[in-house]
């Protein structure tokens, strides 16, 4: 029972990550890629805090853990830190620090090396980062906890539905109450059978006034 508590809690928990990051995307500045605005990102570097097209999130496998650790929106699993971390960030965020110093001509590069060098340049060597930043803790949060008060929830919920069902309700009727069967009204017409008893009764008399009458010769 308990191992399928803690899977039923692991989907759950699973479920609130996906639920939290498709509402990130759902933002305006989320909905294209941070480094080259592709848009529809389903990738995300989670230490950087920012949304990824498939292209630039494999430049940034290519940095290194120690600088961008990358995982797909859909595919992979979630911890709930790591979805914070995509909440206090985000690309409107990112772009904020990462690219404060950028030139005011910038355009940016859309071919796969042009790409990989601003990339490398904006994250790497720092180049464009804002002077006054400074990385936050990872953050904490217990959203286990919050979830299994939500399962405890539903658990009495459940058994209360249970308790209350229509059958069990019922069950209970009968048994504790006794039921009044109604009376049918009495009939105001006199029943037919008076009219054959007096027939018969007549036809009896007359065989036996014959059987009198025969004796008698």
């Amino acid at each position: 029972m308990s191992s399928r508590s803690e899977r039923d809690k692991a989907k759950q928990l699973q479920e609130k990550c996906q639920s939290v990051l498709n509402a990130l995307l759902r933002d305006e500045d989320n909905k294209y890629c941070v480094d080259c605005d592709s848009k529809g990102p389903r990738w995300a570097s989670w230490n950087i805090g920012v949304f990824l097209c498939i292209r630039c999130a494999g430049i940034h496998r290519n940095l290194g853990v120690h600088i961008s650790k990358v995982k797909s929106v859909n595919l992979d699993s979630w911890t709930p830190e790591q979805v914070v971390s995509l909440q206090q960030m985000g690309n409107s965020r990112a772009r904020a620090v990462y690219e404060a110093n950028l030139p005011d001509n910038f355009r940016r590069p859309q071919n796969d090396s042009s790409l990989e060098s601003f990339i490398r340049a904006k994250y790497e060597h720092k180049k464009y980062i804002a002077r006054e930043w400074v990385p936050p803790q990872l953050p904490k949060v217990d959203w286990e906890k919050e979830i299994e008060e939500e399962m405890e929830k539903q658990r009495r919920k459940k058994k209360t539905v249970v308790s209350t069902s229509p059958a069990v309700t019922e069950k209970k009727v009968l048994e504790g109450a006794s039921v009044e069967v109604p009376q049918l009204p009495k009939p105001t017409n006199p029943s037919p059978k008076s009219g054959r008893t007096n027939k018969l009764e007549r036809e009896r008399n007359k065989e036996k006034k014959d059987s009198d009458l025969l004796g008698r010769y």
